[in-house]
């Protein structure tokens, strides 16, 4: 009979073993996180299924209406800088609990508002909000915070035309307000050119009465002229026959001169005087005196006329002659007004022109004035007001920085928040049992020089690991509640302590397999290699879209997969959990059956090498109890 050699004393010591599998655990999983931290994700980044929700109601300003969400989300989806998918509100908030989504874009309802009243009233830039949950994947909130920053151009791109267009809005009003009265002022050019050429115009007055009149003194200045002739004319002519009278009665004086003159009229007085004297009362007397006083004064009388009608020195002579040479001063100015007056109605035509030219100017002067007014009022009651510095500056940062970013975490990771839990608790329910392994005594590789475990050694040892690690992963849950800040707040808790059970038995069944069929060395070595290729494959710490095609393929056949999907749905409260939790037990119970057909296969195996092998139950004592 084969007599087996017992093992070192290094190898029976609890303390030994549990150093040793703590110096070959943290090396492999400082390595794991050097490769974390060098492995570079955003390569990739747009495959990862990223929802985007548009609330946006949409803003009508000036009878056209604004989309700005609309075109933030058709931007940011023929971005294709993430996966993103446009669904409404509800199915991505359930895409984002039950794992599909890795986080949420969600443009608010007054989105196209703010950013259409952002240089008059709004106060504040629109807000995008981006929802993440760390239960579902650690690196989601870091990579997808990364990516936004990436992608801001195409947000800006989507909302700039709205952003600066509610600024560039108010300026063009203003704009077209100045040209608007531009146009008036050129109209009043206009009008205040015509309003020049009629200067000379007075108003209606001119029109009505002084054309009128005008008229009438043009017709009464030629009746004028004309009688003005007329009576020079009758003038000169009453002067020749004023010359013609004093010739006859300059002859008249003469005749009559020498007709007295051959009566000696003194010796006739006197002896005139002496017959009355003689002979008073007499008729004839009386008669004869009278006829030669008279003789007397016709002599004196017609010399006088004849004095009258040709001395130009005398009072009728001069007077006919001032009246001639007036006659024809006047023909001559009367002649001179009529043709003034002719010209002063054609004047006053063009004057009555210039008026109507002058009431056309005044008015397009008047329409040019009005629409100057309204142009300037309404442009400066439309151009937007920035207000004083502080407004200003205000404007101005909204402008350079028209949308923000709202983040919201519903289970942060971050900074020792609750979305750890879940990583934590998945990692603890596979390394806790390869570390209890590891800190157990171990048999070789089973050769036919070695004596095999029993059945019931080996379920002895599966229950006594089993139960110590899911002791070791309650220490592990209650301490990360505890560290936590603020703790952790699954949909179902009873579900979450279920699912940690469901895992750490299950990784307990696994890593027995391979202790079973490799041994203390190989086994623990192989169990590391397995939890960190689960860790990349998984999907709870990268997003499986990121990660190299071989982890992908893996993803869908690793256990901590399952894990996972069972996490999900107890801390977010979907479905899944029943699911994960049987294909748990189901993987845990086919676990357990490999190990039992690998001891029996070791038995075997032992049993034909061995003539005359002890029984299987004597291989219970080479099981080394704890130390």
């Amino acid at each position: 009979m084969t007599t087996v050699q017992p093992q070192p004393k290094m190898q029976r010591s609890r303390l030994v073993r549990l150093i040793i599998a703590l110096l070959v655990t943290i090396p492999l999983v400082l390595a794991a996180v050097y490769m974390w931290v060098l492995w570079d994700p955003t390569k990739k980044v747009n495959q990862m299924p990223v929802a985007i929700v548009n609330s946006d109601a949409g803003f009508v300003k000036d009878g056209d209406k604004i989309e700005a969400g609309k075109s933030v989300a058709d931007n940011l989806v023929e971005s294709q800088s993430l996966g993103f998918e446009l669904v409404d509100k509800q199915k991505a908030y359930q895409g984002l609990r039950d794992g599909h989504f890795y986080f949420i874009i969600q443009i608010p309802e007054n989105f196209s508002e703010t950013l259409g009243t952002i240089a008059t009233v709004a106060d504040a830039p629109a807000l995008i909000t981006v929802t993440f949950n760390d239960y579902n994947t650690l690196k989601a909130s870091q990579i997808g915070g990364s990516a936004m920053e990436k992608i801001q151009q195409s947000v800006l791109k989507g909302v700039a035309t709205t952003t600066v267009g509610g600024l560039v809005d108010g300026v063009q009003t203003l704009g077209d307000g100045l040209r608007a009265a531009a146009d008036g002022s050129v109209q009043l050019s206009d009008g205040t050119k015509t309003l020049s050429e009629g200067t000379q115009t007075l108003a209606d007055g001119i029109n009505n009465e002084l054309q009128p009149g005008a008229s009438a003194a043009s017709e009464g200045g030629a009746k004028l002229a004309t009688g003005a002739a007329t009576l020079s004319d009758g003038l000169v002519t009453l002067q020749e026959g004023t010359d013609t009278l004093g010739a006859g009665a300059t002859q008249l004086a003469d005749g009559i001169e020498r007709l007295t003159g051959r009566i000696p009229l003194a010796e006739v007085e006197k002896l005139l005087k002496q017959a009355q004297a003689a002979v008073p009362n007499s008729s004839q007397l009386s008669t004869v005196t009278e006829l030669i006083e008279g003789l007397k004064a016709l002599q004196s009388g017609s010399r006088r006329i004849a004095n009258e009608l040709t001395d130009p020195n005398a009072q009728y002579r001069s007077g006919v002659n001032r009246l001639t040479d007036g006659g024809i001063q006047l023909k001559e100015g009367s002649a001179e007004l009529s043709a003034g007056l002719v010209k002063l109605d054609a004047g006053v035509g063009k004057v009555a022109d210039g008026v109507n030219r002058l009431n056309d100017g005044a008015q397009q002067l008047d329409a040019g004035a009005g629409k100057l007014k309204k142009g300037l009022v309404d442009g400066s009651e439309r151009a937007p007001d920035f207000g004083d510095k502080e407004a200003r500056v205000s404007l101005a940062s909204l402008i350079s920085t028209p949308v923000a970013k709202d983040t919201v975490h519903i289970a942060q990771a971050q900074f020792f928040g609750p979305g750890g839990a879940v990583t934590i608790l998945i990692i603890a329910t596979m390394l806790i049992p390869i570390v209890v392994f590891m800190s157990f005594r171990g048999h070789r590789f089973v050769t036919e020089d070695e004596t095999p475990r029993s059945l019931g050694a080996t379920a002895r040892r599966g229950a006594i690991i089993s139960a110590i690690s899911l002791l070791g992963v309650l220490v592990v849950g209650i301490a990360t509640w505890l560290a936590l800040s603020p703790a952790p707040d699954p949909s179902h808790l009873w579900q979450v302590i279920l699912i940690s059970a469901a895992a750490t038995v299950m990784n307990v069944a696994l890593i027995s397999v391979l202790f079973t069929l490799f041994g203390y060395v190989v086994g623990a070595l192989s169990s590391l290699s397995w939890l960190m290729l689960q860790l990349f494959s998984y999907g709870g710490i990268w997003m499986i879209q990121t990660v190299p095609a071989p982890f992908q393929w893996l993803h869908w056949i690793s256990p901590m997969t399952l894990v996972r999907h069972g996490y999900i749905a107890a801390f977010n409260g979907v479905s899944g959990f029943a699911a994960s939790f049987v294909s748990l037990l189901l993987i845990a119970v086919i676990g357990g059956a490999a190990t039992f057909a690998a001891v029996r296969f070791q038995q075997k195996r032992y049993e034909d090498a061995t003539s005359d092998g002890p029984s299987p139950d004597d291989s219970a004592t080479k099981e080394l109890a704890p130390a």
